[in-house]
């Protein structure tokens, strides 16, 4: 057989590909381990407080500027992921009210270190209302603990229920669902003592559940559940938005005709914010979507 010297043409035409395509290779390896890093350990604790003035037709006068601070999908965990800076960012804040939006807790690790975290935080998201998601409700997952947690810690839980919070010398009217996800939402049962003619802020975990609202009275609905989508690619947006019964309301502001059709007609005249959320579920990642601290100002539409 005759040798192939190594100024064949073809050899090093073949030496070349193969190692343009090994430094290819590598740069694609470390760039994707790169990108994995900032989606795992630096974008979720980029905690994001966004401001919102909410104009509100028909609002009480008491209520002008009520500071309202939605705390969503904090799964917090046994592990630290990214608690400290949720933490950080609520001690940032001001408000009113809190209103914590379901998913308090990780399922894997229980109540326990939702309840130790919110004991850290001493008071700097009181006073606080909150209803339950889906992670609440897991199948191995025992909820009382939490229930007689947040009792004990002064936070009403709403399952199904109305709570009036005083404010000005008026009420605000709050409904609060238990999960629509796993299809626990009674709206008949948590519109039962409602007033009618009430301003009404309504607390639902997933937007899922302005499918069975049926034209109920909400103003202003805070939803979380979707997380934004956790990932969100350049003109894509969102991958999936992890809802069932009504779709594409997956993070921001929603409301007019636009919120009327996706919501099956169910939500008419009222407004939806979808929290991007905080914590990370199952799949700790988040590209281009930061964990949210949500913070509404309600005024008084005089027009």
């Amino acid at each position: 057989m005759a040798a192939v010297a190594l100024t064949d043409p073809w050899l090093l035409g073949a030496i070349v590909a193969m190692a343009g395509a090994a430094a290819a290779g590598w740069l694609v390896t470390r760039a994707a381990r790169r990108l994995l890093h900032h989606m795992k350990h630096v974008e979720p604790k980029r905690v994001e407080v966004t401001r919102h003035e909410v104009l509100c037709p028909r609002l009480p006068r008491g209520l002008h500027g009520l500071t309202i601070c939605q705390l969503s999908d904090l799964h917090i965990a046994a592990a630290p992921r990214n608690a400290a800076e949720i933490e950080a960012a609520i001690r940032g804040v001001r408000a009113d009210l809190f209103v914590l939006t379901g998913d308090m807790i990780h399922p894997a690790s229980g109540a326990a270190p939702f309840l130790a975290w919110w004991d850290r935080l001493e008071g700097a998201a009181s006073p606080a209302v909150a209803v339950l998601g889906n992670a609440e409700h897991k199948p191995w997952v025992d909820a009382e603990p939490l229930r007689k947690g947040l009792a004990q810690r002064g936070v009403p839980l709403l399952v199904n229920e109305v709570f009036r919070f005083a404010y000005g010398g008026d009420a605000l009217q709050i409904v609060g669902v238990d999960d629509p996800h796993t299809h626990r939402a009674d709206f008949a049962r948590a519109y039962a003592q409602a007033d009618p003619a009430c301003w009404t802020l309504l607390l639902c975990h997933s937007p899922d559940g302005l499918a069975a609202l049926a034209g109920r009275r909400a103003d202003l609905v805070l939803a979380g559940h979707t997380h934004g989508g956790q990932v969100r690619l350049p003109l894509l947006g969102a991958l999936r938005d992890n809802l069932s019964r009504v779709h594409g309301l997956v993070a921001g502001w929603y409301a007019g005709p636009d919120l009327e059709r996706r919501s099956r007609g169910g939500l008419t005249g009222g407004r939806l914010y979808v929290s991007r959320g905080l914590g990370g579920g199952s799949i700790p990642l988040r590209l281009k979507c930061r964990p949210e601290v949500a913070v509404f100002t309600l005024l008084r539409d005089e027009r």
